[in-house]
């Protein structure tokens, strides 16, 4: 048990509980404050004077797109590769193409390398 934590450090007295809003704990009958013990709650407002950005896309071109893929609708020849995993042991993952202009998506079949 820490016996030096329940005297004053300004005068010596015996610290007693004291009970309040925001909690419990021990202070001097003479007033004194001690400033480990100090339980107040301190509030922080800070106003953001950055405010976020927004992302545009100019051309309508998913930057996903990396892949080699002609697309069957519009022919463009990049694409995003999707992976959706299997949720038995015993299936394969899926693999989807979407096409980084027009947005259409194409299931594979067999597995990609």
């Amino acid at each position: 048990m820490l016996f030096y934590k329940m005297f004053c450090k300004t005068c010596g007295s015996i610290l007693k509980p004291q009970h309040t809003s925001y909690g419990k704990w021990l202070s001097c009958p003479d007033g004194h404050t001690q400033e480990e013990l100090q339980n107040k709650t301190q509030t922080i407002n800070t106003k953001n004077n950055t405010p976020g950005q927004s992302i545009e896309v100019s051309d309508g071109i998913n930057i996903l797109a990396v892949h080699e893929h002609t697309c069957k609708r519009c022919g463009y020849n990049k694409a995003e590769l999707i992976e959706m995993l299997a949720s038995y042991s015993d299936e394969d993952n899926t693999y989807r193409m979407k096409c980084g202009k027009c947005g259409y998506v194409e299931q594979l079949e067999g597995k990609v390398k």
